[in-house]
């Protein structure tokens, strides 16, 4: 088992365990800026991704460079399959649309907030004919799951990007920045990744106020 297995394997029990938990002040909250993250990219189809059509969801953009692909999808899965734990074992297409897992003390026949795990991949500035080729080769790869792409350089300015691993930034519903991470979490950060992303669902619908 890889090391990133490792943790998901064990913050698959911290989110059955957080998801009837009382609700906490999130630590990440001290990152949080005062506006939100203005971030528009592209997707392997050509079509725009904004970040600002995902308010109202909490956002994982998980992201990395070439060398960190297969680090990325396979963290990407494994935090997508822990909020949609139906997920697990479907095709892409199915994976993409399970349940989320309910929240507690969300009132009975309201939905709980959505986490949303987008894939970035971080290809940096080059040419308009490697872009197609870039584009081709994620479409061919990725032909049901959204994979937005980054030719500018954004993710990396906006939230740093360890090479050759997987970085992430989760957003609250208010398209807040409120955590990131970059480099592969040890277990005590990925606890701390789950039970912020809980919490910001726990604010998203009103809880605890």
């Amino acid at each position: 088992m890889t090391r990133s297995l490792t943790v998901f394997a064990c913050l698959a029990v911290a989110t059955a365990a957080s998801a009837q938990a009382p609700v906490v002040p999130a630590a990440a909250s001290k990152v949080a800026e005062p506006k939100p993250v203005e971030l528009v990219l592209e997707d392997q189809f050509g079509r725009r991704a904004e970040l600002g059509t995902l308010r109202g969801h909490v956002v994982v953009l998980v992201f990395g460079d070439r060398k960190g692909t297969d680090a990325c999808k396979e963290y990407g899965e494994q935090l997508h399959v822990l909020f949609h734990p139906t997920a697990k074992g479907q095709t892409p297409d199915k994976a993409r649309t399970a349940p989320v897992v309910p929240l507690a003390g969300v009132p009975e026949g309201k939905k709980s907030p959505e986490v949303v795990v987008v894939p970035v991949a971080c290809a940096g500035s080059v040419p308009g004919l490697v872009k197609d080729v870039i584009r081709n080769q994620i479409k061919k790869a990725s032909p049901d799951v959204t994979v937005w792409l980054d030719f500018s350089g954004a993710m990396e300015e906006k939230f740093g990007l360890r090479a050759g691993q997987p970085n992430l930034a989760v957003i609250d519903a208010a398209g807040r920045l409120r955590m990131k991470v970059n480099g592969t979490p040890d277990q005590a950060t990925g606890e701390k990744l789950v039970q912020t992303i809980q919490n910001l669902r726990a604010e998203a619908a009103g809880l605890g106020k």
